[in-house]
């Protein structure tokens, strides 16, 4: 391995990309689309949703209602704040605060008040959404039985679960696009052919280009993070999930550089890998096929290994089947490259 060469290839690759409009807008929109996030996520039926439910009084019957609909798993807790705290670790979508006197208001004809808060960045959310109001009119046999107070997270708590989603989209497209930007221009401008009949070996290649590109895809997470203020839970860990996604990615990009003859085509097989990469592992809670799909994705690895560290304040040794899949992909992924850039040495 010859490190000047390395750094030579880094360093050309970061002047050149300065100068690509190109590449200044793909490192540029994963940024831009988290500070504008705001999208809604496809209903899908049949979905049971986590929900927690304190009871400020008498009204076992309307919890046992919401319980035998089928449509939620309920879990009963002892206090508002330790509903809120399952909230805020993901461990249900949503919080149902029932207050004292619920149930007899109903039955008196007075209309009662019901305090419910969700989490929007939860898939399942968006079901609970559905059918909530639905239910509670069922329970109570009225056409506007309740006022209900809906909230959602704030603005802070909002921020802070939307960035694994981000980062996992930012190490996806910037892994996934500007490898493939580089590589296949250096083809098309034959100084590739240059690179690898001089002294520099495949290895040389593989590890200046995957530099540059994982310096990037680090860089650009970690700018998401600041400009969100959510340097939460185990940072470490977050941070080396980061890393470990990023080479996925780069070295997927640059396998798709490897075999791809133009800019164009890389271009085009880059973007139709980005949508199954990306969906199944935002859908996964949605259905019992999204989620066995999503665990043929590396990026449900990254997802959840940023999530749990950040949201969980998870360890590297309580997270090891994510890091397990994610290694056995980069050497999987990276040998596959060297394999293509050798065969195009000896063309």
């Amino acid at each position: 391995m010859n490190l000047n060469v390395i750094l030579a290839i880094f360093r050309k690759d970061l002047i050149s990309s300065v100068k690509s409009k190109n590449i200044l807008i793909i490192l540029l929109t994963p940024i831009f689309l988290s500070i504008i996030f705001n999208s809604t996520v496809s209903m899908t039926d049949n979905i049971v949703v986590p929900i927690a439910v304190y009871d400020g009084g008498s009204s076992t019957d309307f919890v046992e209602y919401l319980s035998s609909t089928g449509s939620y798993d309920i879990i009963i807790t002892g206090s508002a704040d330790k509903s809120e705290e399952l909230l805020y670790t993901e461990k249900v979508a949503a919080i149902v605060f029932v207050p004292e006197g619920f149930s007899a208001d109903i039955e008196n004809g007075v209309t009662p008040s019901l305090n419910i808060t969700v989490n929007p960045y939860d898939a399942k959310s968006a079901v609970f959404l559905q059918t909530y109001k639905d239910i509670i009119m069922d329970f109570a046999g009225q056409e506007y039985p309740v006022h209900v107070s809906l909230n959602t997270l704030p603005s802070d708590l909002q921020s802070r679960f939307s960035i694994p989603i981000w980062v996992m989209f930012t190490v996806i497209f910037v892994g996934m696009m500007v490898l493939p930007n580089t590589l296949t221009i250096e083809k098309e401008k034959k100084t590739l052919d240059a690179i690898l009949v001089s002294p520099a070996s495949v290895k040389d290649v593989i590890y200046g280009k995957s530099f540059f590109g994982l310096f990037l895809t680090i860089f650009i997470s970690l700018v998401i993070i600041f400009i969100n203020g959510v340097f939460v839970g185990n940072f470490p860990a977050v941070l080396f999930f980061i890393v470990l996604g990023s080479t996925a990615f780069t070295g997927l990009g640059l396998l798709i550089a490897s075999y791809a003859d133009n800019y164009s085509s890389a271009s085009l097989l880059s973007t139709i890998c980005m949508a199954p990469l990306i969906l199944p592992a935002l859908l996964a809670d949605l259905s019992r096929e999204m989620r066995y799909a999503s665990y043929l994705v590396p990026s449900t690895y990254v997802l959840n290994g940023i999530k749990d560290a950040m949201f969980n304040d998870s360890g590297i040794s309580d997270l090891y089947p994510e890091l397990g899949v994610l290694f056995i992909f980069n050497l999987v992924v990276y040998a596959l490259a060297s394999h293509a850039l050798k065969k195009k040495r000896h063309i």
